[in-house]
């Protein structure tokens, strides 16, 4: 099975690299320069250099290579930012995927996908998140953070290993469909900080979580993980939170979050408290459908 994007990596991506190369020594760089610009080694550089270009890439999609390749050394030479060299060739690479050459190359490989008149594979499947839609749920995401940041009580709920954060749309099905902080979320001081920002399919835990409780709760959107203390427990009676409890859920995950999904209370539950055991510490996990709902669960059990 060969995909587009293997066509991109080792035919498109070093043919237009070494025409690049050719049109930047043209222009009196030096090879160390061109290489640091390529973010490859300076040998490299010169394997590219004795490279005739008619002798590389594809007649399918030469003349486009030449095009992109003048302008991104256009580009380079006269330093523009890297987020518009990025997006120029990967929006070029788009349009020769999508009912491009790259296309027609790519059902060369697979003549049973000439049947597609209008072929869209490479774009993946319809229902998954756009990039917008992507971006939207990151930033709230960061949002939430802030708000958290901003509760000055907060940090005395953040676990020794950290506190985790996640969220997803609602079609969420696998680990990559949930967003959530890289390295956690850790307390210095009096504060909480970010180690980095949050992206997708980062936390297996709370990806599991969350994908467990959405098949009996299919509006649940957040998870928010703290320091089990014991006077929490006043709270959850006294605001009505419903909850489950359970002890040393590291050590038999799959069992314990199997054997809770058969209890009536998960299809209303936000609360999963578990106790730990030696080794292990007492780590909570907090659900809600809404960043409404979670900051107003937060603020009663933790301010």
């Amino acid at each position: 099975m060969r995909f587009p994007c293997e066509f991109v990596a080792s035919t498109m991506i070093p043919s237009l690299r070494i025409r690049i190369a050719h049109n930047l020594r043209s222009k009196g760089i030096s090879q160390n320069d061109i290489a640091t610009l390529l973010g490859v080694k300076q040998p490299v550089i010169v394997s590219y250099l004795h490279k005739k270009i008619s002798e590389t890439g594809d007649e399918k999609i030469n003349h486009h290579l030449d095009v992109l390749a003048k302008l991104i050394s256009n580009m380079l030479f006269t330093q523009e930012p890297l987020e518009n060299v990025m997006r120029t060739i990967c929006t070029k690479c788009k349009s020769l995927r999508v009912e491009g050459p790259l296309c027609s190359i790519h059902k060369s490989m697979y003549p049973q996908l000439e049947i597609f008149q209008k072929c869209d594979i490479c774009s993946g499947y319809e229902e998954l998140p756009s990039l917008e839609e992507r971006s939207t749920i990151l930033s709230e995401l960061k949002e939430m953070f802030t708000n958290l940041a901003a509760l000055s009580s907060f940090y005395k709920w953040v676990p020794e290993i950290g506190s985790q954060l996640a969220k997803c749309d609602s079609n969420a099905k696998d680990l990559d469909d949930i967003a959530s902080f890289p390295g956690r979320i850790i307390k210095v001081k009096e504060k909480i900080v970010a180690v980095s920002n949050p992206e997708y399919g980062s936390s297996r835990t709370m990806s599991s979580l969350l994908l467990w409780l959405r098949e009996k709760q299919t509006n649940i959107r957040w998870v928010l993980s703290f320091k089990n203390k014991p006077e929490l427990i006043k709270k959850i009676v006294k605001w009505k939170i419903p909850y489950l409890e359970t002890k040393s859920i590291d050590l038999k995950w799959d069992d314990t979050l199997s054997s809770m999904k058969k209890q009536p209370i998960v299809f209303t539950l936000r609360l999963l408290l578990d106790h730990g055991s030696s080794g292990y510490e007492a780590i909570g996990y907090l659900f809600a459908e809404t960043s409404e709902e979670l900051l107003n669960l937060v603020n009663k059990l933790f301010a």
